[in-house]
């Protein structure tokens, strides 16, 4: 699992989560606090009018009841997105795509984000169209639920919030379905969900003038991120393709990290060919590789604890995807029909390399 794209998932919730989760959902749970606030305020002055000395006690007990209903609506919203990420994420297995049509898959991934911050930074009316807006019904069901006074109220909005999913949370749902792996799919929406919970407990917590401030501003960090995000998903959905024409491949090329050229690990000849990739959890070693046209090609692929996405190697062009052992060596044998550029890269797009196939 890559823990780096977890990272981003995550901060992505802490972004642009906040703001959009807490504009569609944030005004359930404040009626919940509010009425359960009342309630408080109603307990008190009963005691009051009983007893004076009332007015003495501690208000870590209020404090207490009035946190409650936040912690059982996070805890419910993580437990429920977690399933349904898991849900997901099995969804996409049952579909056995190859690296090309993944690649599509991503690029759309980064088209529909890209939409996401058009419409969060009002760029154009058109961008409005790209946030699905939940049916109305759930929304009012919603809404009366959060009038109740009961304790399960926040824990049941919670579990209610995967029927009302914000622009943000549905392109995390798409980009869990887009994994093919139900653990993966469940981390990723996880880590978003855990993403936006310091929002609502801050806005649930300092309901204040300085939270509108705030919210000045967050329109335009919570952009920047799906922007940033958008980028990151054409440019793997690219890579996914067996185009060489990704950004790493560019910086490669911009600051001479790597000799174009048969290198160490390579032996040419005319009858057979063999080469080595050394698979590490940040990819592969060499990324430039020069082999032969028409010559039959004995890959050798060796991981050492490698737990990242690069353990799925694929040959786009070629139709190749092979999940590689955690620790081991696996044999890949092809042969090159064509010169140029043929495309290496993990089943995410996020690490490539190329063979550089010649006469």
């Amino acid at each position: 699992m890559q823990n780096t794209n977890l990272l981003v998932i995550f901060l992505t919730g802490l972004t642009t989560g906040g703001l959009t989760c807490l504009a569609l959902q944030g005004g359930l749970l404040t009626s919940v606090l509010a009425k359960r606030e009342e309630k408080l305020i109603s307990s008190r002055g009963t005691k009051r009018r009983g007893n004076p000395e009332d007015n003495q006690e501690p208000t870590t007990s209020n404090l207490e009841q009035s946190s409650l209903p936040i912690v059982s609506f996070l805890t419910a919203k993580l437990f429920i997105h977690t399933l349904l990420g898991a849900l997901l994420g099995l969804l996409g297995s049952a579909f056995v795509l190859s690296p090309i049509t993944r690649g599509w898959l991503q690029i759309a991934i980064g088209v529909y984000l890209f939409g996401i911050a058009g419409n969060l930074l009002n760029l154009h009316p058109f961008f409005r169209y790209f946030v699905i807006t939940p049916p109305k019904f759930l929304a009012r069901l919603a809404k009366n639920e959060s009038k109740s006074n009961s304790i399960f109220a926040p824990a049941l909005l919670g579990l209610m919030t995967v029927l009302l999913p914000c622009a943000t949370t549905q392109a995390m749902e798409i980009v869990a379905i887009g994994t093919g792996n139900p653990l993966y799919g469940a981390a990723i929406m996880f880590a978003f969900i855990l993403g936006t919970s310091p929002t609502f407990l801050i806005f649930g917590f300092l309901l204040n003038k300085g939270s509108s401030t705030f919210q000045k501003y967050f329109p335009a960090v919570a952009a920047t991120a799906m922007f940033g995000m958008s980028i990151y998903s054409i440019n793997a959905g690219v890579g996914l393709m067996g185009s060489v024409y990704t950004i790493q491949n560019f910086v490669t090329a911009a600051v001479g990290a790597e000799r174009t050229g048969p290198g160490t690990n390579s032996v040419l000849g005319d009858k057979v060919q063999t080469t080595t990739i050394n698979v590490t959890n940040s990819g592969y070693t060499p990324k430039n590789i020069t082999l032969k046209k028409g010559v039959p090609t004995i890959l050798k692929l060796i991981t050492s604890n490698v737990q990242s996405c690069s353990r799925s190697f694929t040959i786009p062009a070629l139709n190749i995807n092979k999940l590689l052992p955690v620790t081991g060596e696996t044999t890949i044998e092809f042969t090159p029909k064509t010169t140029g550029p043929l495309a290496f890269s993990c089943s995410m797009g996020m690490y490539t390399g190329r063979f550089n196939i010649v006469n």
